[in-house]
């Protein structure tokens, strides 16, 4: 269970089994993680996305980025911070820029799994590497390298002991062992920014939106809040933009977050792939980072909309135009 203290509408977080969640995340409007979740006062007046067919000028050019050439590597405010407003046009990048990609679950973590409105199965690990693939072929696009976990359906450098007896899924232990090589992966990247991308479920599959969080007790953590709302921001203003109505769910700190046990790491209060360190237990990341819930796929209209094409090109568009934009705040590195 995950729970949430001192907030304005607390909450318990709730996903298909613990060790089926790959992080675990908490809020007073969301969520995705283990544990139970109950929906704030009013949640059942949430509006779905607009009509598909919103979207549809971005279709041809969305699905020819389907397979692009990436190269893997071993309190909620959401206005941006001064001169870089969600939607503007970012300024050519600086060569040698880096960013990270970090695709939620993959091969026997499945993540959270949707039915859209077709009747079709929609799995969090397949939406989130078809957006992740997208994103990373905009940003090589604009000039900036790209870093991704995961390139397909699989959880890269996994081993036997991080499975259950029947290899079905992972152990706690393999959870978190999981989450540590997405951190050391990033680290040895050499990236600037981190973006770890999700999709959310509720027991209300009225609930939709999307929320981003940050790590609000790292050195780093002005530059966390910076990026995340520039994520939020960019998502929002360019899903707005083309039609849809997805509720702004804001940005939430992962301050104060009550955990199942993460193995060896017992309960820690912060999403693993963004917070600080446990010596002796967890190496953490070492440039700012933001994790973003993309839409609910309990949500039969969101699953329809997160499966689409063309909207995974307008979400992985915000994600872009939202590391150009942060990056453009960073002294060029040589990589």
């Amino acid at each position: 269970m995950v729970t949430r203290r001192n907030v304005l509408a607390p909450a318990m977080l709730s996903r298909r089994s613990f060790v089926r969640a790959s992080l675990l995340s908490f809020g007073p409007i969301l969520v995705s993680a283990c544990g139970r979740l109950k929906p704030v006062a009013g949640e059942s007046n949430l509006s779905s996305p607009g009509p598909l067919a919103a979207a549809t000028p971005l279709q041809q050019s969305a699905q020819s980025l389907t397979q692009p050439s990436v190269a893997s590597s071993t309190g909620a405010n959401t206005s941006a911070s001064p001169g870089l407003t969600p939607g503007q046009t970012p300024s050519p990048a600086p060569v040698h820029q880096l960013a990270f990609l970090d695709p939620g679950h993959g091969g026997v973590d499945t993540g959270t799994i949707g039915v859209a409105q077709d009747g079709t199965i929609v799995e969090e690990k397949v939406v989130t590497l078809a957006v992740a693939k997208l994103t990373a072929a905009m940003l090589q696009a604009s000039g900036i390298s790209v870093g991704l976990y995961r390139t397909d359906d699989s959880l890269p450098g996994s081993v036997p002991a991080d499975y259950t007896a029947d290899g079905s899924e992972l152990t706690p232990n393999g959870v978190l062992a999981d989450l540590q090589r997405r951190i050391n992966r990033a680290n040895a990247s050499g990236a600037e920014v981190f973006l770890s991308i999700h999709f959310n479920t509720f027991a209300d599959p009225s609930v939709a939106g999307a929320e981003t969080f940050y790590d609000s007790s790292r050195s780093f953590a002005a530059k966390n809040q910076q990026f995340a709302t520039l994520v939020q921001g960019n998502f929002i203003t360019t899903l707005q933009g083309n039609g849809y109505d997805t509720p702004d769910r804001g940005i939430l700190s992962d301050a104060n977050l009550f955990t199942d046990s993460m193995g060896t790491l017992g309960n820690y209060a912060h999403l693993v792939v963004l917070g600080p360190g446990v010596p002796g237990l967890l190496t953490p990341t070492q440039m700012p980072g933001a994790l973003c819930e993309a839409l609910f796929l309990s949500n039969p209209p969101e699953a329809s909309a997160a499966i689409d094409p063309a909207f995974q090109g307008l979400i992985a568009k915000g994600f872009a135009t939202a590391i150009q934009q942060y990056l453009a705040t960073v002294p060029k590195t040589t990589h």
